[in-house]
């Protein structure tokens, strides 16, 4: 009787914010990061590593972290490319298709939202405004995508190629073929070349200690959001440990609760400290509950 009011509301809403971690894609077979089985416990070398220590931006201060990362973030490029979207997944595709969706924002890295057709690639857009770039993504990958790899020094983004994934599988990182061909040309005018003008290639994933690429577009974008009012919130499969994301559902739920909507948390665990900003907490694997 407790989730009549919630599936009432979830039903009647019509503008649907959603926020969404990795618990949405443990069914897909993608592991989480905090569980005793999960990403940050992985180790993926003989040295005392964690996988914790291979999403923070310290990892390029030395040849033997940067080597473990390659391999690592080669296995869950593998993964990805194997993995199928879930039925919560297929949940947002379906608010999206019924024109509920305001946004998708996502912790994930995984893109499983890309193979329900979800709009969610930032440099498609360039030629349009911000603001027309924004509302034609479904999702936001608040913390990059793993199905492509951006250059350190031009930052250009650039889909895997089998010997791409050669490379990083073998614990290195590829030489940028855009810098490549820049560097040749220099050659052929007969410029001057330095090491430091060839970048290589790494998941284009935000990692801990650096901003996102598209911060100032999330940043304005959120805020066209949070005007639009929307009156259902939907967070899944995330514990919220992550201070950015802390803000972003704090300010959502503002919203939401302007509007009489209601937040509603799905997850496998309960989490504290959320009085009076999350209205309910369902305790439950996601894809049972949707």
């Amino acid at each position: 009787d407790d989730l009549i009011p919630i599936f009432n509301k979830m039903s009647k809403s019509k503008k649907v914010v959603t926020l969404t971690g990795a618990g949405i894609s443990c069914n897909a077979g993608i592991p989480d990061f905090r569980s005793s089985n999960g990403l940050y416990n992985m180790n993926p070398s003989s040295r005392p590593i964690k996988g914790k220590d291979l999403f923070d931006i310290s990892l390029f201060n030395s040849h033997e972290t940067i080597s473990d990362f390659a391999i690592f973030m080669s296995k869950l490029y593998s993964e990805t490319q194997k993995a199928q979207p879930t039925k919560t997944h297929n949940f947002i595709s379906n608010l999206s298709k019924e024109n509920r969706l305001v946004r998708c924002y996502t912790q994930n890295i995984d893109g499983l939202e890309a193979k329900l057709g979800l709009k969610m690639d930032f440099e498609q857009n360039q030629e349009k405004t911000l603001l027309q770039t924004w509302k034609n993504l479904d999702v936001i990958q608040l913390h990059g995508d793993l199905n492509t790899l951006s250059c350190t020094c031009c930052y250009k983004a650039i889909n895997w190629s089998n010997e791409d994934f050669e490379t990083l599988s073998s614990g290195e990182l590829p030489e940028c073929p855009n810098c490549i061909a820049k560097r040749d040309e220099r050659i052929e005018l007969g410029k001057r070349v330095t090491s430091s003008s060839l970048g290589r290639l790494r998941p284009n994933i935000v990692l801990y200690g650096e901003n996102h690429p598209f911060s100032s577009i999330i940043t304005t974008g959120l805020n066209s959001d949070l005007k639009s009012r929307p009156d259902l919130f939907i967070i899944m499969g995330t514990s919220l440990k992550v201070h950015g994301v802390k803000q972003l559902v704090k300010s959502m739920s503002q919203s939401v609760h302007s509007k009489n909507g209601i937040v509603i948390l799905i997850n496998k665990d309960i989490i504290t400290g959320w009085n009076g900003i999350i209205d309910y907490q369902i305790q439950s694997d996601c894809d049972e509950f949707i």
